[in-house]
């Protein structure tokens, strides 16, 4: 792993860059004739030149003519003038064109670095026609602009798509409306490209959408119709920035990438030739040597994948981010993200090169995260997770199905679920106790999307980071609505009478026990009322006990269209009932128990033709027991029986002395 891995040298990585460029560059040497070093695709096509660049010289590309005037120019560069542009008609028509000049460095001896612009063409018809060409049908993204306001003059297809705007929506924009520059450095830029002081710029870009791209910009002046435009070509690098910008000032930045960065050849036998270490560690190769000799085949872990990846990459020239599963030299299974470019060597043989990303651990904890989400989807309860910052980042399918969509923020999340009084109680004890203990567990509620309050049993756990901050907060609700029905069904049926609805005795002795404390505190009085059905016996006799029962359900539904909310209504046994009365003198007792026996005497309980009941009315006192105000209702209901049945009687006061009770009703 420690022996020296051969890469391309800067020269060479730097004709890999500008090889893809969409305008023409050479490299010309000093000597005489300006033998050529190295020429570009673009260059190549401009001139018809297919051999490799060392079998031609500039001077036999220059029309005779203008030959002196381009060695002048030439003999002009000084450090006070670092670049000089010429105009040139081609040697053996070819296309006039226009050279950016500048000395340089290549290879380790003194050279000139030309870029190469068309030049004027002969007829208004050919000009359009090259325009179209270079501008308009051009898929390299394209911008022609005033360089005296920056308005955005024409853009290319390819622009339209890029930026997200149509045609007329760019030519209405500035160039500063997209260039994220100030309005003066863009200015500063401009001017620079049109004076040819520099033609290569890095900005960042805004698209339509409000996405900020990063983009290598390529600007210079041109000439239409008599005015002067600047032709800029924008090449999107975002994605590429990280691992391409510097690639040309320091060659060492290959070697120290994370990511895998690979050259190889195209050939059945295909195999790297140029690797940096990440790529060793990668495939698990114990020297460069060793990957070297490795067939790519060999390397993928499916023969469809290799086929279809390098399909795709023969057909459109570059493969972005392709996942692919891949063989290390030891046989164990590597997810990886893949980059690749297909580009012609300087012999003329295409091959590939790109970037390769172990995604192993990524790939292993989204599949962990794909079924801890599975599973909570698949739970009944509503699970959410919050981050430390107070954003929800989940919630499963259960709490999507019943809450709908949360907001983000967890104030406005719990505003959204919870009614006001479970909300409070979460902020003010859940999630505090949650985040000092750990967990916090009680009964709340949410609302679910009709508005309606559903109980549920809600659990708050805190997570904390190795270093004791907090990581995140997850609550774990269960819909205990059927419990709740149950339970107040079960409740309901060991406080009431089964037949009548009414509550029962033991129901009733409870709630008197809580109401008679309450009189206490506040100094209320307390009535009570004692009534049963005349002769009830008879209508068992005569109708039978189904009506007997139908009778005692109606009598219930009658007496409690006549009672408050607070009153309690019991059956005390058989066909007689005790009435509780919070907050009611023995008059208004005395009141509502005549309205009672005038309502029940008056309704309808066919087939029995009448009906009517006897009351006896008392006030319990405050130190009074409960077993002799009983003693009180009872004589005073045994006395409306004594007097003709069908009316109320009132309670002798509590102290006085009773006669024996009557044995007839």
């Amino acid at each position: 792993m420690n022996e020296p891995i051969s890469v391309a040298s800067t020269d060479e990585d730097l004709g890999c860059l500008v090889e893809g460029l969409p305008m023409p560059v050479m490299v010309a040497g000093s000597q005489p004739g300006w033998p050529l070093l190295y020429i570009n695709g673009e260059a190549r096509r401009l001139f018809r030149l297919a051999g490799r660049a060392e079998e031609s010289d500039l001077a036999s590309l220059i029309d005779p003519a203008d030959v002196a005037c381009f060695e002048a120019e030439l003999a002009s560069l000084s450090h006070d003038r670092l670049q000089v542009r010429v105009a040139c008609r081609a040697a053996q028509g070819r296309p006039p064109f226009d050279a950016i000049m500048r000395k340089a460095r290549w290879q380790g001896q003194d050279a000139w670095l030309l870029t190469l612009m068309p030049g004027e063409q002969p007829t208004c018809g050919e000009r359009e026609s090259f325009y179209q060409q270079m501008f308009t049908t051009n898929p390299a993204i394209k911008l022609l602009i005033d360089p005296a306001t920056g308005a955005i003059i024409d853009a290319n297809a390819a622009a339209e798509a890029f930026y997200g705007y149509t045609l007329d929506a760019l030519k209405r924009l500035k160039i500063t409306d997209i260039n994220c520059l100030s309005s003066q450095e863009v200015r500063v830029r401009m001017a620079e490209a049109k004076a040819c002081e520099q033609l290569f710029f890095e900005f960042r870009h805004r698209l339509a959408s409000g996405e900020v791209r990063d983009v290598h910009v390529y600007s210079g002046p041109v000439t239409l119709a008599g005015r002067e435009y600047l032709h800029s070509i924008i090449v999107d690098v975002t994605d590429e920035k990280r691992y391409y910008t510097r690639l040309e000032v320091y060659n060492d930045l290959f070697h120290k990438l994370p990511v895998g960065v690979y050259r190889n050849t195209t050939q059945p036998e295909a195999r790297f030739t140029a690797a940096n270490p990440a790529m060793l560690s990668i495939f698990e190769a114990h020297s460069p040597q060793a990957l070297f000799e490795a067939k790519l085949s060999s390397l993928y872990a499916s023969a469809e994948q290799l086929e279809a990846f390098l399909g795709d990459l023969e057909r459109d020239g570059a493969v972005s981010r392709r996942p692919l599963q891949l063989l290390t030299l030891n046989g164990r299974l590597v997810h990886a993200e893949v980059t690749a470019f297909r580009q012609l060597a300087e012999d003329g043989t295409v091959e590939f090169s790109g970037i390769v990303e172990d995604v192993t651990a990524r790939y292993a904890a989204q599949v962990n995260r794909d079924r801890l989400t599975h599973l909570l989807d698949a739970s009944p309860d509503i699970v959410s997770i919050t981050d430390a910052e107070q954003r929800v980042v989940y919630l499963n399918k259960a709490g999507r199905k019943l809450l709908g969509e949360l907001p983000e923020a967890l104030t406005l999340s719990l505003e959204q679920t919870h009614p006001p009084w479970a909300r409070r109680i979460i902020e003010e004890q859940g999630i505090p106790h949650a985040i000092e203990h750990g967990y916090w567990y009680a009964e709340t509620a949410v609302l679910s999307r009709d508005g309606s309050e559903v109980p549920v049993s809600q659990l708050i756990v805190s997570r904390r980071t190795e270093r004791g901050e907090l990581d995140c907060i997850a609550t774990i609700m269960r819909d205990i609505s059927q419990a709740k029905r149950y339970q107040a069904e079960l409740e309901f049926h060991a406080g009431h009478d089964p037949l009548t609805g009414a509550v029962n005795r033991n129901r009733f002795l409870a709630v008197l026990a809580q109401e008679r404390a309450e009189a206490r505190r506040n100094g209320h009085s307390l009535s009570l009322v004692m009534f049963d059905i005349d002769r009830f016996k008879r209508v068992n006799d005569t109708f039978g006990h189904s009506i007997g029962d139908m009778v005692l359900s109606r009598l219930v539904q009658t007496c409690r269209g006549l009672l408050r909310e607070v009153d309690v209504l019991a059956r005390w046994g058989g066909e007689e009932f005790m009435l509780l009365l919070p907050d009611t003198p023995l008059e208004g007792g005395e009141i509502l128990a005549e309205k009672l026996r005038r309502a029940i005497e008056e309704a309808d309980f066919f087939p029995v033709p009448t009906l009517t009941c006897s009351f006896g009315v008392a006030e319990l006192a405050a130190e009074e027991s409960e077993a002799r105000c009983y003693k009180r209702l009872d004589e005073a209901l045994y006395r409306a029986k004594a007097e003709g049945r069908n009316r109320v009687c009132m309670a002798e006061p509590a102290g006085f002395s009773d006669s024996p009770p009557g044995k007839s009703r």
